[in-house]
């Protein structure tokens, strides 16, 4: 059971909510997860609301019935009529491509004309908002990346007008330093949102914190939506937190594709921190035996409830647990998300409305949260990425109520192929 907290960290007002939209993604979920939860706490028998505030987020938690939602359905009236979501009305993308070159001072702009060059390695990341610590992180990115392979790479930024001058200058850097040669696409992040704006309307009552600020919600949704944005001559892609560091070859990570069963779409590691054991507080109350929210590698619990050691574990029968999914990596096969008559339907508000209401949920961490939702539920979608390709690296939850348990869910076994440096934790020499 998560201890009770309250904090209040600085007065903010609804007004600079919106701030959240100039940054990186991952930044952004860094933001909202530090913020002192509280679950359930009771006065005088009768359950209580509690408002926190982080920096320029807030989050509100009921704890009342979670069964009384006309809130959210209001906020759904406009968007209850279900249309097709793979044919939806979007502007007109135009990505601009370059030609990256370790030999030449200047890049080549090719414009909207399609690149000369064929790459097998698809990766895309979202920089928008250039600053001081995103510019390290993705500088870090960037040169890990180059570092550990010689691969011919297509990187696709999702950035906008005031970071690209920033990322064209980290690339080039960097391409110099390894004496690489890579194919660079740049898609306009205001027109990205814009493609998948319903999906984000259908989730952001559930998944965020900030329901009513469209850009940044698109922005947590991209990666459900990424398969309008990326070129149908494009199969497969991987969608990468910019606080990622490499410590092996991408082309290893983009291998795990040849693992996928016939069925499933999307690749993602499962989550380090018990951030959903926390959310599903209710949902576990009602089903004390339900895997969901335990951690990957089994607890091993003696008679008595207390974890089991030594002989005694011995006598302990152990299930994976299922501790939810950690969207910093994202492996995607995009003609398969396409052509999904089930993905689509997953993506429509009666079906999302009915998966929050069964499992009590109430996120903040959009994609995740609804990856997560989706690989418990439709457990054959998703391909389970180990650990070793995105081993977090925030220990939050373990100062925050948790610290009895946390290092079952923060286990990793194996040689780590990429770090996720979440809640701008130091990354291991």
């Amino acid at each position: 059971m998560a201890k009770y907290f309250t904090h209040i960290s600085q007065k903010v007002s609804p007004a600079n909510v919106n701030i959240c939209s100039t940054k990186c993604k991952s930044q952004l979920l860094e933001e909202q997860e530090n913020v002192t939860l509280i679950v359930n706490r009771r006065v005088n028998g009768t359950r209580q609301k509690h408002l926190l505030f982080r920096g320029n987020i807030f989050t509100v938690f009921l704890s009342s019935r979670f069964n009384k939602l006309s809130h959210i359905k209001k906020q759904q009236s406009r968007y209850d009529s279900d249309t097709d979501l793979t044919t939806p009305a979007k502007p007109v993308l135009k990505p601009t491509h370059y030609l990256l070159n370790y030999s030449s001072s200047t890049h080549l702009d090719l414009g909207a004309q399609s690149p000369p060059m064929v790459s097998d390695y698809n990766i895309f990341v979202i920089y928008t908002k250039e600053n001081y610590h995103l510019h390290l992180k993705f500088d870090l990115f960037a040169h890990s990346l180059l570092k550990h392979t010689n691969a011919q790479l297509h990187l696709h930024v999702i950035t906008d007008k005031d970071s690209q001058t920033s990322v064209l200058d980290i690339l080039q850097k960097q391409i110099r330093r390894f004496r690489r040669t890579v194919i660079y696409t740049m898609y306009d992040v205001k027109v990205c949102s814009v493609i998948i704006q319903d999906i984000a309307a259908k989730l952001s009552p559930y998944f965020s914190s900030a329901p009513n600020s469209y850009y940044s919600d698109s922005l947590f949704f991209l990666s459900l939506g990424l398969h309008r944005i990326a070129d149908t001559s494009l199969s497969k892609a991987i969608l990468l937190d910019c606080d990622i560091v490499f410590r092996s070859d991408v082309r290893l990570l983009f291998g795990e594709f040849d693992n996928f069963l016939p069925h499933q779409l999307f690749g993602l590691a499962p989550e380090l921190t018990p951030v959903y054991r926390h959310i599903l507080y209710r949902y576990r109350v009602r089903f004390p035996k339900t895997s969901f929210g335990n951690p990957y590698y089994p607890m091993r619990f003696a008679k008595n409830n207390e974890i089991g050691t030594g002989d005694q574990a011995n006598h302990i029968h152990e299930h994976h647990g299922y501790p939810g999914l950690n969207s910093g990596v994202v492996l995607l096969l995009l003609n398969r998300i396409r052509e999904s008559k089930t993905y689509v339907e997953a993506l429509t508000s009666t079906e999302v409305h009915r998966l929050v209401a069964k499992y009590s949920f109430k996120g903040h961490l959009g994609d995740q949260d609804f990856f997560t939702l989706l690989g418990y539920e439709y457990p054959n979608l998703i391909y389970r990425l180990d650990c070793v390709w995105n081993r977090q690296l925030c220990t939050w939850w373990k100062d925050h109520g948790y610290s009895d348990i946390f290092d079952a869910y923060f286990r990793c076994e194996g040689v780590i192929k990429m770090y996720h440096g979440n809640c701008n934790t130091r990354i291991p020499e």
